[in-house]
C-alpha cells in the first residue's frame, strides 16, 4: 500500500487542487511513491483518513493573522492562542499516527504599506 500525505487546514488547503494549486503540484511530484489526501479544516480529522499516513501538512494562519485594529479583526487570534492551537493539533496527530512527519506551513507576512501602494 502506498502512503499518504494528507493535507490539513484552512481556506487556503481547501483551494490546494485548484488549477496551479500547491496540493496539484504535490500530486504530480508524488504520482509514483505517495497519494495526497485533502482534508479542509471543515472535514473530520481521524477515521475517514487511511493508513499508512507518512505525511501531514498543516496550513493555518490566513484568517487568523488579520490584525485587531482593522475590518477584519473579527478573524484576530492573538499569536500566544495561535501558538497553542498549533500545538495541539500537532499533538493530536502525533498520538494518533506516531511515526507521522508534520510539515507546518503558515501564511508569509504581509506589507501593509505595501499593501496600500
Amino acid at each position: 500500500m502506498r502512503p499518504w500525505i494528507v493535507l490539513f487546514g484552512d481556506f487556503i488547503t481547501e483551494e490546494a487542487f485548484g488549477e496551479g494549486g500547491w496540493g496539484a503540484h504535490l500530486a504530480n511530484h508524488y504520482s509514483r511513491s505517495a497519494d495526497i489526501l485533502l482534508r479542509g479544516y471543515n472535514h473530520a480529522l481521524g477515521g475517514a483518513i487511511p493508513k499508512p499516513v507518512r505525511a501531514f501538512t498543516v496550513f493555518f494562519g490566513a484568517n487568523d493573522a488579520a490584525l485587531p485594529d482593522r475590518a477584519s479583526k473579527l478573524q484576530h487570534v492573538p499569536a500566544a492562542e495561535y501558538r497553542d492551537n498549533l500545538r495541539a493539533i500537532c499533538a493530536l496527530l502525533k498520538k494518533r499516527w506516531p511515526s507521522v512527519v508534520v510539515i507546518l506551513i503558515t501564511p508569509p507576512p504581509v506589507d501593509e504599506d505595501g499593501r496600500l501602494r
